[in-house]
């Protein structure tokens, strides 16, 4: 039986969970950021189509000329980020929402979509700028929505954390029957988690 790998179960994740695991490792000291730059950052929003590739061009165009716009909106990015997984985390361990944490995720659902609304692509449906000019801003907005339809539905209890030893830390929804998933994927960290399992019984029966 195959499983799927890392990749393949991310992109059938939510998408509020798809952007807090662009910090990879977040269990261990030193975590991986995969959104470092402005142009990771639209790249990543196109992968999630929550950009097309006409737009990120015209956004790159005019950051040459203003970078500061620039980093302001990769650190905007990276301050929603935090404070979800902030509030995701409470709701896996039980304790305590981090105050300021839902205060800066309540302040994106207290703005306007505008510049954006629901258009069809092919058969299904995807966000899209209704105006030449977006805010690159009103991007995220989606993202922000989809970490409170998460937490405020019936599968908050679902969400976990991967317990890979090496401190993976990838977010996930626990869809098993038994609610019983350990790993981000079988894939990868299930199948690691397992071989050493096996290796260790291997090396107690020498």
């Amino acid at each position: 039986m195959s499983h799927m790998t890392s990749a393949e179960a991310s992109a059938r994740e939510e998408l509020s969970i798809r952007f807090v695991n662009t910090v990879a490792w977040r269990r261990r000291d030193l975590v991986e950021e995969r959104i470092a730059t402005p142009d990771a950052a639209l790249k990543w929003l196109v992968d999630v189509e929550l950009a097309d590739r006409q737009l990120v061009t015209q956004l790159k165009a005019r950051w040459k000329s203003a970078p500061r716009e620039a980093e302001a909106f990769l650190a905007t990015m990276h301050a929603l980020r935090e404070a979800i997984y902030q509030i995701f985390a409470a709701q896996i361990g039980g304790g305590k929402v981090d105050a300021a944490a839902l205060a800066a995720l309540n302040r994106w659902l207290g703005t306007s979509f505008g510049g954006l609304a629901l258009g069809p692509v092919g058969s299904a449906l995807r966000w899209q700028p209704t105006t030449e000019k977006v805010a690159p801003e009103m991007l995220l907005k989606p993202i922000a929505w989809s970490a409170v339809s998460l937490l405020t539905g019936p599968r908050a209890q679902k969400i976990k954390q991967c317990q890979d030893e090496r401190g993976c830390g990838s977010l996930f929804v626990d869809e098993s029957r038994a609610q019983n998933r350990r790993w981000c994927s079988m894939g990868d960290c299930g199948n690691l988690a397992k071989s050493r399992r096996h290796y260790l019984r291997a090396q107690a029966e020498d």
